[in-house]
């Protein structure tokens, strides 16, 4: 299994224009006025990216209990050449895991840093996660001010073949294993909680999704209801930028299929 794991992909980043991006930072005219040159390719596609070593060389088996940690280093603009890269397997008390690199060859900047990994089980999740409505009214962050342990809300969304398709094209994903075992793509789950999440609140800018780590504990099958049990654990501030972390288990059909901690940037002074 371990020589499976391919080193190295080269891609190229293609943003899609979607009307879902407006009033966000993957629209051109809204980043040009966060202080950005052009649309910003959506974290969670350079993600995409970066686990799709983990995808071509494990399989159902990262889709059942992967693993991956990566923090966003710098911005990534539609038609920037990729090298997606990894360093030598190690094994720790969890599994296994190898760091994980996306670069820009033009600039050698490092955008996106981390890891991914396969555990050797999935961990047993908590059995007494909320589900809560969509917060109505929703609440209100400003910059310094969050409510750590603030449980959130979710909707309940079918995730069905032609809904997982279309994120499989947004995502420009080339591995037939989705299609083919009828499961859903690792970034389309987190598109799912980071949604649930953010719905419940009034931000003071479009929120930038800053890190996440991930955990599976199943495969996502197509075809469920997924809804998302989430809450914030912590904020903090560091040169005038400000963050909050989220806990989202993501549930379907009721049952638990993955752990996100995310991270997100929701403010700059």
């Amino acid at each position: 299994m371990m020589s499976d794991l391919p080193t190295c992909l080269e891609l190229t980043a293609v943003l899609d224009p979607r009307p879902k991006y407006r009033g966000t930072s993957h629209e051109d005219s809204t980043a040009r006025a966060m202080g950005f040159r052009a649309a910003l390719l959506p974290g969670v596609f350079v993600y995409g990216h970066a686990t799709r070593l983990a995808v071509i060389g494990w399989g159902e088996d990262w889709l059942g209990r992967g693993r991956a940690r990566v923090r966003f280093r710098r911005p990534v603009y539609d038609g920037d050449p990729l090298v997606v890269e990894r360093g030598p397997l190690l094994r720790d008390e969890v599994g296994i895991s190898a760091t994980v690199t996306v670069t820009n060859p033009q600039t050698h900047e490092v955008v996106l840093d981390g890891f991914i990994g396969l555990a050797d089980r999935s961990p047993a999740p908590p059995s007494d996660l909320p589900i809560l409505p969509t917060l109505d009214p929703k609440v209100t962050i400003n910059p310094g001010v969050v409510t750590q342990g603030l449980n959130l809300g979710s909707s309940e969304t079918p995730l069905d073949r032609e809904t997982v398709v279309e994120s499989l094209t947004d995502f420009h994903e080339t591995e037939t294993i989705f299609v083919d075992r009828g499961l859903i793509h690792s970034g389309c789950l987190i598109r799912k909680t980071m949604g649930d999440a953010l719905a419940n609140l009034i931000l003071p800018m479009p929120v930038i999704f800053a890190g996440v780590e991930v955990q599976h504990l199943v495969p996502a099958p197509m075809g469920d209801r997924y809804r998302t049990s989430s809450r914030i654990v912590r904020a903090w501030e560091g040169k005038g930028k400000h963050y909050f972390e989220t806990e989202e288990w993501l549930l379907a059909g009721g049952r638990p299929v993955a752990r996100h901690i995310r991270q997100n940037l929701y403010a700059m002074n």
